[in-house]
Order: structure tokens, then C-alpha cells, then sequence
């Protein structure tokens, strides 16, 4: 019961986080970013004769991101695809055109409450029927495909000075050939991933959110069609009847507001992009989280820590000002902790 309080609780915060993800947003590199080192090709393996890079190159894992990026903007493709958090299980399909250089894209949720996101380049919107509408629905109903946006690809390749990338052979994902790449972190601190990319286009196909070897999440297709002539007519909505729609892109530069609060401890690489009063949000490049203090006086939940797969919920106490402080966002427990330990007021 606690866990679900908090949850509907930081419905916004994980709205923004979906947010994040599926506008693309493109982070600044870091300084002192490190070259990905490639493998040596196996004889009669797609790096030999007949590869899909120029003559004489040599694939590294930072080719295949860069071709990873490319296939999720300029591909067409249709298919289904599972994702599982935790308990949760979600079921969706979707289509992706690109006509006139403009790219467009449906996402249809197959379980659960119906909605629906449609995107027009970086404009994201979901909808919901009418007829279902209410407090709950919207308030809950983060949306979370894991890697599956060119922006994941772009992060990494920024943030190898924190990240180890390699190539780790070939294997099979919804009847299409595949190579395996890992994204381990340089420090404990950060979750890793293992990434599944297709053999022909570089289309992500399947991917696990690791943390110390065990596996949080889990992204895969279970049927797609790539490269085919789709029709736009495929976009259209499944809802019947009336529907209501709201954003989800972010602009994350903002900054309007003073910070009331700080964060005295942040693990290597993680920097805010965005700092509202009492709302503070974090990102090394590819992992975010957001720090949240409570200050509507309303009854403060007891101390926690919970967590849905890759995400983190922790709540606690400020000692001097009773105040509740929650973190929230893709990293570890301890990390999660040991930055709400260090959140203090801003003393001007």
C-alpha cells in the first residue's frame, strides 16, 4: 500500500522521466570522453567478407550505436514489442514512418488501460478515451520503453568516459539475426545495459537493464517488419469515440527559478539539467533521476525505499527542517540514498 501511494504520488515525476526519454533529449558531451575500443572479427561472422561497414573497417561497438541511432530515425518499421518492469508487464505496438524527412510514430498499449502516444518529430502526445477518463488514469500512467530512442545511442556515445562498451557475438531476436553489445558502467554506482541490435539495419531488437549482473528490465520484440513500404493510414488511432490529449515533451533547459535546495553529493558524472525551487533533476548523459522536497505541508509519508524494476523510489526525513525529501529516477538503491542524505536547503 505504501509503495502505491507513492507511486500515484510521483506520477508527474515519472511522466517527466517517460518525458525525457521519448523527446530525444540531446545532453551536452562531457569533457574527456574516452575512444570505445572494437573486437577482433571471427572468421565467417558478420564482421568478416560481406559486411555492411566499408571495406577494410573495422565494426566497433561504437559503429554499431551510431548505426543503431540511424535505424530508429530513418527506418520504417511495424511491430510488437513486450516490456517488463518489475511486475509490470506492458504489451505494445508501433509504427514508425518516415515521409519527407519528417518522422512520425504510434505507440499502441495492447494491455492494461487503453492510450495511445503519437509523435511528430519531438512532439510527443498521449491519448486516452473519453469515456475512461479519470484522476487515476491520468495520474498513472508513466510510459517506459527502455533504449528504444535514438537518443540512448547519442547518450552513450557521449558518456564513454563512463560507460565501457564491447561486443559480446551474435544471437537471434524475433527471427532476425542480431550482435550483442554491453554498456557496463566504469564505477558501481549506475545501472549497465545488454543491447541486441539487427544484423541488416542496426534496429534495436532486444535490451536488459543490468545492475551487478542481474537483470532489472527487459525490452524485446516478439514480431517486427523492417524496411517495408508502411502507410501512413497505419498511424491512425485505435481508440474509438471521443479522446482527450496532453503533451509530454519537456523542454529540460528551463530554468525559471532560484534553487531552494542543493545536492551535496552526486556520483561521478551527473550534472542537473534542470532546477525548479524544491524540484532538481540530474542526468550523467544516459541515466537520470530527480530529486523532489516537499513543501505544501501536506501529511509526509514514512521513510522508504521501493523500487519497479530499474526505477528507484526513496523517501526520508530532512533532520533540521522535517521536510520530505524523495529521490526518484534510474540508479541503484545506495546511490538513490546517499543522494537524498545529501540534499540541504540553499542558505543565500
Amino acid at each position: 500500500m505504501r509503495a502505491r501511494i507513492t507511486t500515484r504520488w510521483l506520477a508527474g515525476t515519472l511522466c517527466v522521466l517517460s518525458a525525457l526519454l521519448l523527446s530525444g533529449f540531446a545532453y551536452a558531451e562531457p569533457e574527456g570522453s574516452l575512444p570505445a575500443e572494437g573486437i577482433s572479427p571471427a572468421e565467417g561472422s558478420l564482421f568478416a567478407e560481406g559486411s555492411l561497414f566499408a571495406e577494410g573497417s573495422l565494426p566497433s561497438p561504437t559503429a554499431w550505436l551510431e548505426k543503431m541511432g540511424g535505424a530508429l530515425r530513418n527506418e520504417n518499421y511495424a511491430g510488437n514489442f513486450t516490456y517488463i518492469r518489475g511486475s509490470r508487464f506492458d504489451n505494445v505496438r508501433i509504427v514508425h514512418v518516415v515521409e519527407q524527412g519528417r518522422e512520425l510514430e504510434r505507440l499502441y498499449n495492447l494491455n492494461g488501460d487503453v492510450r495511445e502516444l503519437y509523435r511528430e518529430d519531438g512532439e510527443v502526445h498521449c491519448y486516452h478515451p473519453m469515456s475512461d477518463l479519470s484522476a487515476d488514469v491520468l495520474a498513472d500512467h508513466d510510459v517506459n520503453i527502455g533504449p528504444f530512442t535514438p537518443a540512448f545511442s547519442d547518450r552513450v556515445l557521449s558518456t564513454q568516459n563512463l560507460y565501457k562498451l564491447a561486443m559480446q557475438g551474435e544471437d537471434r531476436i524475433a527471427g532476425r539475426p542480431t550482435v550483442v553489445l554491453t554498456v557496463s558502467p566504469r564505477f558501481n554506482d549506475r545501472y549497465g545495459y545488454r543491447v541486441w541490435l539487427d544484423q541488416e539495419t542496426g534496429l534495436l531488437l532486444q535490451s536488459h537493464l543490468i545492475e551487478r549482473g542481474k537483470i532489472k528490465e527487459i525490452f524485446q520484440f516478439t514480431h517486427i517488419e523492417v524496411g517495408e513500404i508502411i502507410s501512413t493510414s497505419s498511424l491512425q488511432t485505435a481508440i474509438r469515440g471521443d479522446t482527450i490529449a496532453h503533451p509530454l515533451a519537456l523542454d529540460v533547459n528551463e530554468r525559471k527559478e532560484k534553487p531552494v535546495w542543493k545536492v551535496n553529493w552526486l556520483p561521478d558524472g551527473f550534472r542537473p539539467v534542470r532546477i525548479q525551487g524544491n524540484r532538481l533533476h540530474f542526468t550523467d548523459g544516459l541515466a537520470t533521476f530527480s530529486v523532489f522536497i516537499e513543501t505544501s505541508g501536506r501529511a509526509p509519508m514514512p521513510d522508504l525505499a521501493t523500487t519497479e524494476g530499474g526505477t528507484v523510489v526513496i523517501t526520508r526525513r530532512h533532520q533540521k527542517t522535517g521536510r520530505q525529501i524523495t529521490v526518484v529516477g534510474e540508479v541503484p538503491v545506495r546511490t538513490a540514498r546517499r543522494v537524498a542524505k545529501s540534499v540541504e536547503p540553499v542558505i543565500y
